[in-house]
């Protein structure tokens, strides 16, 4: 159909109070390697692996080993995570998710840059290994850091490729980034769900109780909020058509191109 990327998100082990709606999910690492086995030219993104819940060494191998038999097709979508009970189900320590977080990211994108690595920090530590065969991509896929908060959104500028916001209000988007100066090849990118039924509410809660934004409405409405978000900055959309039957899901697909994004091309 031409579009860029395909995405899976990732949780493992979330509480019964939030089966909905990643409680029913394929592991996102496995269903990656899957997916680059079966298609030839999108890039696969994860959206995104938590990874202070993670070993990184292992995240770090398994990431590049999907990009480098997919011929260097990964984006590699980071975040800290939000669910305390997820954290305790698998025996790690949410209170200092953000602090690992920043290490475990320095020390995946050394392993995908040098190869052959000695790394000594807080919590992980690497005291001589070999890390190879390294991903296609020079230095690593990209990076880019999941998360709507303002933290997020620093910790992106600061150590990664790219921002992927999940849902984020224009008008919260705008404050996040009325002092921010473009860098090169930054992405700012944003996971957006589209209902053109017009059923879904426009404003949504997240578990965080953080306000989420449904693009809930007709061809002219989806077309002119994606407009808004592009008039901020936004480079790059990964959209969600809800749940729904797949031959539905590809209509939905195929109607996006044909009614609003013919409209950009």
């Amino acid at each position: 159909m031409g579009y860029d990327s395909v995405w899976a998100t990732d949780h493992l082990i979330l509480p019964p109070s939030h089966r909905y709606p990643y409680g029913n999910i394929l592991e996102a690492l496995t269903t990656m390697a899957y997916v680059s086995s079966v298609t030839e030219q999108v890039k696969i993104g994860s959206s995104v692996i938590i990874l202070p819940m993670r070993e990184p060494v292992q995240v770090a191998k398994a990431l590049a080993s999907i990009d480098f038999l997919s011929g260097g097709r990964v984006i590699a979508g980071f975040g800290a995570g939000w669910s305390a009970e997820e954290f305790q189900n698998i025996g790690m320590n949410f209170n200092n998710r953000g602090r690992r977080f920043d290490e475990a990211l320095k020390l995946v994108r050394t392993l995908w840059r040098d190869g052959e690595v000695s790394f000594k920090g807080r919590y992980y530590s690497v005291e001589s290994g070999v890390f190879e065969p390294r991903p296609v991509q020079p230095g690593g896929p990209p990076v880019w850091v999941g998360g709507n908060s303002e933290k997020a959104f620093n910790r992106a500028v600061a150590l990664a490729d790219g921002w992927h916001f999940t849902g984020i209000p224009l008008e919260t988007l705008a404050q996040r980034l009325h002092r921010f100066q473009p860098k090169n090849g930054f992405t700012i990118s944003g996971r957006l769900t589209i209902d053109f039924t017009g059923k879904s509410p426009r404003l949504t809660k997240s578990r965080l109780g953080e306000d989420r934004v449904i693009l809930s409405g007709n061809f002219d409405y989806v077309s002119d909020v994606l407009e808004d978000y592009l008039e901020q900055g936004v480079t790059y959309f990964a959209l969600y058509f809800g749940d729904k039957p797949a031959d539905q899901y590809v209509k939905d697909m195929e109607a996006f191109l044909r009614e609003v994004a013919a409209s950009y091309v």
